[in-house]
Order: structure tokens, then C-alpha cells, then sequence
């Protein structure tokens, strides 16, 4: 129970601080709506041209509709993990009776729970603005769970990414490798089923289909055989990347230790 107190006053001062955040958030909000709009009249024009489409632009446009809410939702932690590690804050919360990794995730679960709800009222809102019509409640359903664990999987890779300038001393590099990876082997515009078969292939031993285009898929087709498929991959792969966090932060203590900073 002390440990739930504890990990949720974490929590609250991530709600704060989403809601103090609202020029990173509107910015988000206005994004998201050129997003939609620009891709929208793209595929339009694509269909209207008579070039093969697998899937109807309406369709794509929910797609993306979701896919852009799960990236979008989770606040860049890596950038803050970084500058606390720079001004040396990470050392001084050592001796504190709390995990920092446990911490750092307690926060991000704090501003998703205000990012998520307003930034899936605008991907809902836009994409019916420009498609007029509104996906099935059974994809919803399975949307909208599926992708807020999605979303935690995506923290925990921030915060794995923040963790690494303990020895990189500038993290950047590393996001930008793993973000494009999510936005191509994820699926991030297209759904991957149009991909070329290897690259479907290949994107199956990363954790980024399951991060995106399997959990935005459920717009297309509802599939409770398939729901139960995604919901063991991103268990392990949110499981993995947890374990990563805490490895790489425990190297990192070791290293302070050792070093007597």
C-alpha cells in the first residue's frame, strides 16, 4: 500500500505537469489535425487517379488517426531523464527511498492520462471530420486499451533512450535511430499488410508492429483471435524493455559508484 502512495504522488506530479505543458500539447493537437488533413486529401487523390489502393482512403485515415495518437501521447521522458543526469539530479535521488526508474514511469503514466484522452478526442474528431463516417464499437474497444499499453511500451523506450547519456552523454542519436524504426517497421502511415512480404517479415522480430500497426489494425478488421496475439507480444515486449530499463540503470549506479560520483 506504501508503495502505491508512494508511485502515485509520482503520478500526480505528472498530471501537473501535463497540465502546465499546454503549448507542447496544443502544438500536438494542431499537428495531428495537418496530419490528417494533408493525408486524407493525398489518398483521395491517389483513388480518385484510379492507381491501386488495397485499402479504402477512409479507412487509412482512421489508421492513421490511431497510429498518430499512440506516438503522439507519450511526452519525450528521454529529455528530461537527460538533463537531470547532466545536472547531476539522478545522483542525488539515489539515497531517496524510491526507484527512479519506478518514478520516472509513475510520471509518464501521470501525463498520458491527461495527453491520451484529450489527443484521442482529436484524432476521433478529425478523422470523422474528414472521413464523415465513424469506425465499429468493437474496433474502439480494442483500440483504445491496445494502444495505451502501446503507449507504455513507447515511455519505457524513452526512458531506456534518456538512461543511455550516462555514458552517450547526448541521447539524441539513439531516439532518432529508434523512432524511424517505429515509424517504418511500425507502420506508422501504412498499415504493414501492403508491405513488401520480407519487410513484414523482418518487422515481426522488432517490437514495433506491435506498438502500432497491430494495435491501429483493429480499425480495419476486428479479430478477438488476433487481439489475444497482440496482448501476449506487447506483455513480453513491454516485460523486455522494462528489464532493460532497470539493467541499464543499475549499470549506470554501478558506474557512479565506482567512479565516486
Amino acid at each position: 500500500m506504501r508503495t502505491l502512495v508512494k508511485y502515485g504522488a509520482f503520478a500526480r506530479i505528472g498530471v501537473k505537469l501535463a497540465v502546465t505543458e499546454r503549448g507542447e500539447l496544443y502544438g500536438r493537437m494542431l499537428f495531428f489535425v495537418i496530419i490528417l488533413g494533408v493525408f486524407s486529401a493525398l489518398w483521395r487523390a491517389v483513388a480518385e487517379a484510379g492507381l491501386p489502393v488495397a485499402v479504402e482512403p477512409a479507412t487509412l485515415v482512421w489508421y492513421l488517426a490511431a497510429t498518430e495518437w499512440i506516438v503522439l501521447s507519450p511526452a519525450p521522458a528521454h529529455v528530461e531523464i537527460e538533463s537531470e543526469i547532466r545536472r547531476g539530479d539522478v545522483a542525488c535521488q539515489l539515497v531517496r527511498p524510491f526507484s527512479y526508474v519506478a518514478a520516472t514511469t509513475a510520471q509518464g503514466l501521470g501525463r498520458l492520462a491527461v495527453r491520451a484522452p484529450v489527443l484521442a478526442m482529436v484524432a476521433s474528431g478529425g478523422a470523422f471530420a474528414v472521413t464523415g463516417r465513424l469506425p465499429s464499437g468493437d474496433a474502439v474497444v480494442l483500440v483504445v486499451p491496445f494502444g495505451i499499453a502501446a503507449m507504455l511500451a513507447i515511455h519505457g523506450l524513452y526512458v531506456v533512450t534518456g538512461l543511455t547519456a550516462f555514458w552517450l552523454g547526448d541521447s539524441s542519436p539513439l531516439f532518432w535511430i529508434w523512432q524511424k524504426l517505429l515509424f517504418i517497421l511500425g507502420g506508422l502511415m501504412l498499415p504493414l499488410s501492403i508491405y513488401p512480404g520480407w519487410m513484414q517479415r523482418l518487422a515481426a522480430y522488432t517490437p514495433f508492429p506491435y506498438l502500432l500497426a497491430r494495435p491501429a489494425g483493429f480499425v480495419m478488421a476486428s479479430d478477438a483471435g488476433g487481439a489475444w496475439d497482440l496482448a501476449w507480444h506487447l506483455a513480453a515486449w513491454t516485460l523486455t524493455i522494462a528489464l532493460i530499463a532497470h539493467a541499464v540503470f543499475a549499470r549506470a549506479v554501478k558506474s557512479l559508484h565506482l567512479n565516486g560520483g
